[in-house]
């Protein structure tokens, strides 16, 4: 009988282990995909990959279906203690050369040079700029909304990313430490 009880006390330990797994120490419920811990914050997906990067998106759907987002808004931590990375990415209608401007209330920043494209006719533009990156991150974590007015090959384009999650995502960014 003792054995009995001693089997079904290890039973439950190893499966009380196993839910304890899924909250997160930095006080979020994560789950795994594609090798990464992630958490949702409202609207904002973060995401730690074992070998540290981090990051906290805002995807705007795509309607049609045809794909899974039209834009996105990411803020990125490339490794433990890193500076922030701001990126940008459109697919419908799709970016090209010219004035881009980010907008959040009481911030408009027309990144300018500063938003380049992080590959040769990439659909997918980094501010550059380190002091208007911390710039533009902490306006993120103060804002309810930011937009993005860019030019594509259909005219004037903008997207509207709701940051109700992102200053949460960034916090739980920050805890983590970039601990995969």
């Amino acid at each position: 009988m003792s054995r009995f009880l001693a089997a079904t006390a290890t039973v439950a330990a190893l499966l009380s282990a196993g839910a304890v797994q899924a909250a997160d120490r930095c006080g979020a419920v994560t789950h795994t995909r594609f090798g990464e811990t992630r958490a949702w914050f409202g609207n904002t997906l973060a995401a730690c990959r074992p070998d540290g990067y981090c990051s906290a998106v805002v995807a705007i759907a795509d309607p049609t279906g045809q794909a899974a987002w039209r834009h996105q808004l990411r803020v990125a931590r490339p490794s433990p203690g890193a500076d922030y990375l701001v990126e940008l990415a459109a697919t419908d209608p799709m970016p090209v050369a010219g004035v881009m401007r980010f907008t959040t209330p009481g911030q408009t920043v027309d990144p300018g040079s500063w938003l380049v494209p992080t590959s040769p006719g990439s659909n997918e533009y980094r501010v550059s700029d380190p002091i208007l990156t911390r710039s533009l991150v902490s306006g993120l974590r103060r804002q309810r909304i930011a937009r993005w007015n860019y030019p594509s090959a259909d005219g004037p384009a903008e997207a509207y990313f709701s940051l109700m999650g992102m200053t949460a995502a960034l916090n739980w960014i920050d805890c983590r430490g970039g601990a995969g």
